[in-house]
């Protein structure tokens, strides 16, 4: 995917090639200033605002998610002087799981405000998933095929994972899920922290799959033995699943005493 630069008040703009400058310029100067009337909230974290907008193009409605970042505090604007901003990471990290093979929303753009060669705001625009359900609302829920759901999961991460990919915030909530006829299709969202390693390190295989197993009151025992032995299949590496299951289950049960809910003794 190629992006073309465009600069408008104070502004960088990546913006990829197929999508005229002159559309964005004119509906991104609106978000950013302020006129908020077209652009729908969307669910966030406390250190990002989350929309959803539509733009008509070439004949055609496309519906777009917004991202801005916000600074945690000024050591976050410090840290952009020494790295990549959120929203540029974002789009690094969604063109390296796509030469991989695993899904994210196409990225649409990256904005920058830069003052004095240190970025002080930041946003993506992604393409919005039509007809796709969050994974965590698909386990809650009665779901037609729910062990293939599971295995095939499974069998994404495992996939990722194989490659030393490691997800920056694999909670269920950041799996957007699509059915295309008898294959379920995963598309990783909130990419600005994930990476690729020469060698996947073990506490970082730990915590993606700690993330999963987070989502207690959703994954039944069987489930999670549906999800692991997946997993397992498709990894290049001698792993010792009882000792893998050990940890995970030690550090998932950790977490969820910090947050007071009860877990069975594993």
């Amino acid at each position: 995917m190629n992006y073309q630069k465009i600069k408008f008040s104070g502004r960088v703009l990546q913006l990829l090639d197929e999508f005229p400058a002159k559309a964005f310029g004119q509906i991104i100067p609106s978000f950013t200033d302020g006129q908020r009337s077209s652009f729908e909230p969307l669910g966030s974290s406390r250190f990002a605002k989350v929309f959803k907008f539509d733009i008509y193009l070439k004949s055609r409605v496309y519906s777009l998610i917004l991202k801005q970042y916000l600074n945690r505090s000024a050591i976050d604007i410090a840290k952009n002087f020494l790295r990549p901003c959120r929203a540029q990471r974002a789009l690094n990290a969604a063109q390296m799981l796509k030469q991989h093979g695993l899904d994210t929303p196409d990225v649409i753009a990256v904005g920058i405000k830069n003052i004095a060669g240190v970025t002080v705001k930041n946003f993506l625009i992604t393409a919005y998933i039509s007809d796709s359900t969050p994974l965590h609302q698909m386990l809650s829920s009665q779901t037609a095929d729910r062990d293939k759901l599971i295995a095939q999961f499974g069998q994404t991460v495992g996939k990722m994972h194989a490659e030393n990919i490691f997800h920056g915030d694999l909670r269920l909530g950041n799996v957007l899920v699509k059915k295309d006829d008898n294959k379920f299709i995963f598309f990783f969202l909130d990419n600005e922290r994930t990476k690729k390693f020469k060698t996947l390190p073990w506490r970082l295989r730990l915590k993606n799959l700690v993330q999963v197993y987070m989502f207690a009151e959703g994954l039944t025992d069987e489930d999670k033995n549906i999800f692991l032995d997946s997993y397992l299949a498709q990894q290049n590496i001698e792993i010792d699943r009882k000792k893998l299951v050990d940890e995970v289950t030690a550090w998932t049960n950790r977490r969820l005493a910090e947050r007071g809910i009860q877990t069975k003794t594993a």
